[in-house]
């Protein structure tokens, strides 16, 4: 254990000495190299007590020291408490399991520690703009400060993250919730009954050889491109999947109109091990298809009748003038009377609902299934919403079914994004938890037994390493070498973790040579949190690669470092990559670098195509875009910003701009907003805010020395300093994702 968390988890101890509720700890019946720890409120213990003890004895059995600790926990302190104390024990504990009720941090000042939750936490409710993370529990070195507890759901505990705490989320230990989904349910047989299934099912040997993958409607901007290559990532991480013996079906909603069916069939079939869902969703629902498309003109008809019909109900639910919104359509679509009736008759009406049912997975059909997968990825928005008396990801583990665990989402969740990574550890038979510790991000969490691992064929015990050797970089160093990717990739993060800048020069030659796009992967994450040289160089290669995913985040990456010399690879990109999100990224980082040079490097190439090209269709299309940057930048957005007779707020949304529009050539004038002194002082806290976010940009010098002289000045508030020192230290930490833009 480094010193610095020997200090960390002494002060936090010595200051929770305070008058807590009775904890009662039951000790482990085995001694293994390794600790974990069932963490349950105390009337969750009582009424659970021979499932628990089961489990735990089962945990055992499958090579864990296991702690039973119980209390009437009475705040977040008092639980993290515990777990500080187990962990500067012997043996060395490597996670938790909360059962029950165990009270939930809400954590807020910290949305950078998210993939895409951006909620203006002034404008809306805590509850609704804290993000319910267990990062409290298991990031040792993060530093939050208490606000208050939920009135109403008292479970709820608000903290701020502290503006001199580390920045970037890197876990001491993996956690994970047994909390059921339901209301008026008996959640102690619910517990009960599923921890006597997990008892039974960790005995089973399970090697990972069925599996699916699915991609809902507008995921990936529907990239066909992104949906084929995860199946070259896949192939490397589970080589078991694609040999005789093995099955993995690869799912695209456009494949069938009764794509709802097929995957509540593909769910129940008892080989399943591994379930991945890419789409979008929320607390209740995941969201898999979209309107079917018409096959002919009968079809088409009946389309926009569904959706006028659509129109005219939003319309009557915002009480807005139906008979006028009517005659809009049938004006501005040249569609007759005729094809609004029936809006409001109880057959059309019920008719229309059935069709949207059948568009998505309701936690009405989960609890209708008996789900099989073992492990169930959920890429998708609040299906893990565990804070909520119901949420999806919560059906399918405590349900019917036999699945084990989840990994799942609190709030919303970024769609572009490396969702597999680290994936395969799972065919190595890593525990789960092992696997999600490295995904550090505020809202993900795991969702039932994080002990549980498949059975797999290994040359090195990883479960041990990972915990034990996560420091020895020596034991790291010779699987670099290896034959096996998994191992390979492996041992690159690890190298990195030990090393940091030390290991760029062999970054990079990995990167350039190595065959697995997982490896390459990997080694590009870690340039990227270097965030040198040998980055900003790699990037002339990575905007090329064969693997989409890297692609994508080098144009990306391009226009955040803002490098001029970078505008014709993506120009060229933008004109000839075959993915939808490279075109994406690349056009908007054309702008991010240079928005009059984006536009020339666009004309130029344009010019230079061959004669069979459309250039003028192509060059309207491109270039008044780039061109717009400009006016929309600085005429509009910076310029209302100064405007002190606009609302405070707009003027504040136009400060929230630039967390995504990182324009290197705006960097100067909201340096200059930053330090003016005359500007609200809430503008100027959302300014240093949002400066945190250019965390790879050439211009990241400039931004801290201007940030360092505001937090120097006498007349600098006390709630700017804060928010300086929190983004200085963002900036010096790097992203704390660097995957997530």
């Amino acid at each position: 254990m480094p010193g610095k968390i020997k200090i960390v988890l002494l002060v936090f101890i010595i200051l929770s000495q305070v008058k807590t509720a009775q904890v009662q700890t039951i000790e482990p019946g085995q001694t293994h190299p390794t600790a974990f720890a069932i963490i349950a409120d105390s009337k969750t213990y009582e009424n659970c007590k021979p499932a628990i003890n089961s489990y735990k004895n089962a945990i055992e059995k499958d090579g864990l020291s296991a702690y039973v600790v119980y209390s009437d926990w009475k705040t977040p302190e008092e639980v993290k408490n515990e777990i500080l104390k187990l962990y500067s024990s012997k043996p060395m504990l490597e996670g938790v399991v909360f059962v029950g009720e165990i009270p939930i941090p809400m954590i807020r000042n910290a949305q950078h520690m998210t993939s895409a939750f951006k909620l203006d936490e002034d404008k809306y409710p805590w509850y609704r703009s804290s993000v319910p993370s267990d990062r409290f529990y298991d990031d040792f070195d993060l530093k939050f400060e208490y606000l208050s507890q939920d009135t109403v759901n008292t479970l709820a505990y608000y903290y701020s993250l502290s503006p001199d705490s580390p920045q970037r989320i890197q876990r001491e230990i993996y956690s994970a919730r047994i909390k059921p989904s339901g209301v008026n349910i008996d959640k102690y047989a619910a517990i009960s009954k599923y921890l006597d299934r997990i008892a039974k099912i960790k005995e089973e040997k399970n090697v990972i050889d069925n599996a699916f993958v699915f991609l809902g409607h507008g995921y990936l901007s529907e990239s066909l491109t992104a949906w084929a290559d995860e199946r070259l990532s896949l192939q490397e991480q589970f080589p078991g999947l694609f040999k005789p013996g093995g099955r993995i079906k690869n799912l695209l909603h456009e494949m069938s109109r009764e794509m709802k069916e097929i995957l509540m069939l593909e769910l129940q079939k008892e080989e399943l091990d591994i379930a991945l869902f890419h789409a979008h969703g929320d607390t209740d629902i995941q969201l898999f298809l979209s309107f079917p498309v018409p096959r002919n003109v009968n079809e088409n008809i009946e389309s926009v009748k569904m959706y006028l019909r659509s129109k005219l109900r939003t319309a009557k639910r915002r009480n807005q003038q139906v008979e006028q919104v009517k005659e809009n359509y049938m004006k501005d679509l040249d569609v007759p009377a005729s094809w609004f009736e029936g809006t409001f008759g109880d057959s059309l009406i019920a008719a229309d609902s059935i069709v949207n049912y059948r568009l998505d997975m309701h936690i009405g059909d989960v609890r209708n299934i008996s789900p099989q997968a073992k492990f169930i990825m959920f890429d998708q928005c609040f299906n893990g919403s565990f804070h909520l008396d119901e949420y999806i990801a919560g059906e399918y583990v405590f349900g019917n079914g036999n699945v084990v665990v989840g990994a799942a989402n609190s709030v919303n969740v970024l769609q572009d994004k490396w969702a597999d990574e680290f994936l395969g550890w799972l065919d190595k038979g890593v525990r789960t938890g092992l696997v999600h510790r490295e995904i550090n991000l505020l809202e993900s969490h795991l969702i039932g037994d994080p002990t549980y691992r498949f059975t797999g064929s290994s040359e090195i015990d990883l479960n041990k390493m990972l915990v034990l050797d996560r420091y020895n970089a020596a034991k790291w160093e010779k699987l670099l070498k290896s034959a096996d990717d998994i191992l390979r990739e492996t041992a690159v993060r690890e190298m990195y973790y030990n090393l940091k800048d030390k290991f760029e020069d062999e970054l990079v030659r990995i990167y350039l040579s190595d065959k697995s796009v997982n490896v390459r992967l990997h080694a590009l994450k870690s340039l990227a949190e270097i965030d040198g040289d040998g980055f900003r160089k790699v990037l002339f290669h990575a905007i090329n690669d064969p693997f989409e995913l890297i692609r994508r985040k080098a144009a990306e990456w391009m226009g955040e470092v803002g490098d001029k010399a970078y505008l014709p690879l993506l120009v060229d990109a933008v004109l000839h990559d075959e993915s939808e999100r490279v075109v994406f990224n690349g056009r908007s980082s054309l702008g991010f670098i240079d928005i009059s040079g984006s536009a020339e490097a666009a004309k130029k190439a344009i010019n230079d195509l061959p004669e069979i090209a459309s250039k003028d269709l192509i060059m309207s299309s491109l270039v008044p875009s780039l061109e717009r940057n400009r006016a929309w930048i600085f005429d509009e957005v910076i310029t209302s910003i100064k405007n002190d007779s606009l609302k405070l707020s707009k003027r504040q949304q136009g400060v929230r701009t630039f967390r995504n529009y990182k324009f290197t050539e705006a960097v100067p004038e909201l340096i200059s907003i930053l330090q003016d002194e005359n500007m609200p002082d809430e503008i100027r806290i959302n300014m240093a805010e949002a400066l945190g976010w250019f965390s790879f940009s050439l211009k990241k010098p400039e931004i801290i020395k201007a940030l360092e002289k505001v937090i120097n000045q006498t007349s600098t508030s006390e709630n700017l300093k804060k928010e300086t020192l929190r983004t200085i230290n963002r900036l010096a930490t790097g992203a704390n994702d660097v995957m997530i833009p």
